[in-house]
């Protein structure tokens, strides 16, 4: 496509202002063995959204590459060896959005004709870069002197990518574009935040009339399935954590409130935690408004896991929170887990159901004991350690992304703040 041929011209010419020149990855430097590599932050001073060019929108992992969709483009890297793969830059101005995972060889990314709007769709192929189809979608600008910027929420639906933004939630075909429906909200209600499966979209409704309330959709159709009104007395929910039972918390205070409904958002159970929890989002920052919240919570079946709220250890300088489990249908606390160390656990993403247990990994920094990789028993809660990583691994994976497929574990951090590298790939062998 020409666009995309200029857009790469243009940022080639660029030179140091983008992270375009950021080299391929490091190979196996020093900890690290044959195999395992790495990538750096760009230094760019460029001026973009929020502090630099280092936020990821979206961190993806297919069978041959690990794919970080930033500011200034999509980039690919060989799974092997770290080389680049391949380079989309944003067709526009620049990206604003990503859906959080890939489906079917394909993504989506959002940007923006101009910095202070989000306002197209793009649909790529993971495999090649290649752009398959762009379009239009509703956005409001952000004012001259306004440093933040409303993003869509992007998701994934089965085929379908579902776009959530403040006055509607759409869907469209990831491999043409094509758009499969809208569902358009009351005057009075504003959508704050959606989840979605391949056989339901979940919604939350702020409403100036008639009360807030959870609404499920049919994915396929955006057909009303049914909705759950929300009582006055507790609001809008904090995090909406599934779609596929629908769940919502409450995370206020020293305990959370838990919300679980049916596929016709009726009540199954409502429950307390006797704990605080972390619903703090992995890829926030304070510059963008809308998007999806990756969270520290998982549900499998009918178990809720939850994190609790970091806590300073003995001695200080050290973060550290456990794994809390929930039965959904009865609300009761099956355990809190046990086994781990004096770290920060973040879960992986295994791309299955986690019939083995819980994968977590577990970190305390830079300069502390070495990460490991550890698996949680789903009927104990006891943590069994099933390997140690290189030292240089550790203070990346407290605000990323954590992949492992098939003997490899990916951490891609959504921001540079207290992390040196946008990728680390390591060679794991954990089944």
């Amino acid at each position: 496509m020409l666009f995309v041929a200029l857009g790469l011209v243009a940022l080639l010419g660029i030179g140091a202002g983008t992270a375009w020149f950021v080299s391929d990855g490091f190979g196996a430097g020093k900890e690290l063995r044959e195999g395992e590599w790495q990538v750096p932050f760009t230094t760019a001073g460029t001026e973009v959204i929020g502090n630099d060019a280092s936020i990821a929108f979206g961190a993806w992992m297919s069978d041959t590459a690990v794919i970080r969709a930033q500011k200034d483009g999509v980039l690919a890297y060989d799974l092997k060896t770290g080389k680049r793969a391949w380079g989309t830059p944003a067709p526009g101005a620049q990206l604003c959005g990503a859906t959080p995972g890939i489906a079917g060889g394909r993504g989506v990314v959002a940007y923006g004709t101009t910095t202070k709007i989000c306002d197209h769709l793009a649909g790529l192929d993971v495999k090649t870069g290649k752009l398959l189809w762009e379009t239009t979608i509703p956005a409001k600008a952000s004012a001259a002197n306004d440093k933040g910027l409303d993003t869509p929420g992007l998701l994934l639906a089965g085929d379908l990518t579902i776009v959530r933004t403040a006055e509607q939630v759409s869907a469209y075909d990831l491999a043409s574009g094509k758009k499969a429906w809208t569902s358009v909200t009351s005057r009075v209600c504003s959508t704050e935040e959606a989840a979605a499966s391949p056989r339901q979209v979940v919604v939350i409704l702020r409403c100036s009339q008639g009360g807030d309330r959870v609404v499920v959709l049919d994915a396929r159709t955006g057909g009303f399935r049914g909705e759950h009104r929300i009582a006055d007395d507790y609001g809008i929910p904090d995090a909406l954590v599934s779609a596929d039972p629908p769940v919502v918390v409450w995370g206020g205070g020293d305990r959370a409130t838990v919300l679980a409904l049916d596929g016709k958002g009726s009540k199954i159970r409502q429950f307390e935690t006797d704990e605080k929890i972390d619903l703090l989002p992995l890829n926030g920052t304070i510059h963008i408004e809308g998007g999806y919240q990756e969270l520290r919570t998982a549900v499998r079946g009918d178990t809720l896991y939850l994190t609790t709220f970091p806590v300073n250890t003995k001695g200080g300088g050290l973060s550290r929170d456990d794994v809390l489990a929930f039965d959904l249908k009865t609300g009761r606390k099956l355990w809190k887990s046990s086994g781990t160390g004096a770290n920060m656990l973040t879960f992986v993403d295994t791309g299955t159901a986690g019939d083995k247990g819980l994968l977590v990994m577990e970190e305390g920094g830079r300069n502390e004991p070495a990460p490991r990789l550890t698996r949680i028993d789903p009927a104990t809660g006891r943590a069994t350690p099933v390997t140690e990583l290189p030292q240089k691994a550790g203070g990346e994976s407290q605000d990323a992304h954590v992949h492992y497929r098939g003997g490899t574990l990916v951490i891609m951090p959504f921001e540079e703040i207290a992390t040196r590298f946008a990728v680390t790939a390591l060679r794991v062998e954990a089944e």
